[in-house]
C-alpha cells in the first residue's frame, strides 16, 4: 500500500481526506500533521509516496514552501496541494515547487480520491485558471497581471512610494493602476478595496503584521 501524509490544520478537511484514503483500501495513512513547517521531517523519517498538502497550515511556513523542500530532497515523493483559498498567486507557485497536481477542496470538479490516483499514475492535475472572484462591480478576470501585482503590494500595506520602488515603477504610475482598479471594482479607496480582496481570498498578504485594517 501507498503510504501517505496528509497536512492539514482543520479538523474536518483533515478527516475527510484520512476517510478517503481508508475507504480507497489502496493507501495507508502514514503521518496526519497541522503544520506544513514539520513536513519534511516526517517524510526524512517515513518512506512517504504521497503528500496531500494544505498551503495554509500552523506553523511558521505555507505549503508550497513545504512542498518545494520536499520536492528538492526527495522527487519521487508526489504532492498533491489541497486548498480552499482562491489565492491568485497559488497555482504558479505550486507548480514552481515542482507540485504534481493542485486541488481545490470546495470547487474542483474532480474527486480528490480520482485526482490522487491519476497523480500516482504519472499525471499533473491543474486548473487551467484561478476560479474568478466578485470584487465590488467587477470580476476578479477582469484586472490586468500588473493590476493584481500592484494589488498584491498594496494589500501588503506598501505605499505608493514602495510599491513603485518594488515594481521599478513611478509613483504615477502606480497611482495610474490603483485608480483603474478602484473604477472597475468601485471600491471608495484603496484601503476598502484591500480588505475585500483579501476577505475573499483572492490575494492573501505574504506580511501579516502588515494588515489593512491597522492602516
Amino acid at each position: 500500500m501507498k503510504k501517505v501524509l496528509i497536512v492539514e490544520d482543520q479538523r474536518m478537511p483533515r478527516e475527510n481526506m484520512e476517510r478517503i484514503l481508508l475507504d480507497s483500501g489502496k493507501y495507508k495513512l502514514c503521518a496526519s500533521v497541522n503544520g506544513a513547517d514539520v513536513a519534511l521531517a516526517v517524510c526524512r523519517r517515513e518512506k512517504i509516496d504521497l503528500v496531500l498538502m494544505d498551503v495554509c497550515t500552523a506553523g511558521n511556513k505555507d505549503g508550497i514552501e513545504a512542498a518545494a523542500e520536499i520536492k528538492a530532497e526527495f522527487p519521487d515523493i508526489k504532492i498533491i496541494i489541497v486548498t480552499s483559498m482562491v489565492e491568485v498567486g497559488y497555482l504558479k507557485r505550486a507548480r514552481e515547487a515542482k507540485a504534481d497536481s493542485f486541488w481545490y477542496k470546495d470547487i474542483s470538479p474532480e474527486k480528490l480520491i480520482d485526482v490522487i490516483e491519476k497523480t500516482m499514475a504519472g499525471e499533473h492535475i491543474f486548473p487551467d485558471k484561478t476560479p474568478s472572484v466578485k470584487l465590488g462591480l467587477a470580476d476578479s478576470s477582469e484586472l490586468t497581471a500588473k493590476e493584481i501585482e500592484v494589488l498584491r503590494l498594496v494589500c501588503e500595506g506598501l505605499e505608493y512610494s514602495e510599491i513603485a520602488e518594488r515594481m521599478h515603477i513611478s509613483q504615477r504610475t502606480v497611482k495610474f493602476h490603483i485608480s483603474n482598479i478602484l473604477s472597475k471594482t468601485g471600491y471608495a479607496n484603496k484601503t476598502r478595496l484591500a480588505i475585500a480582496v483579501t476577505n475573499k481570498n483572492f490575494i492573501i498578504p505574504s506580511s501579516p503584521e502588515k494588515n489593512p485594517s491597522s492602516w
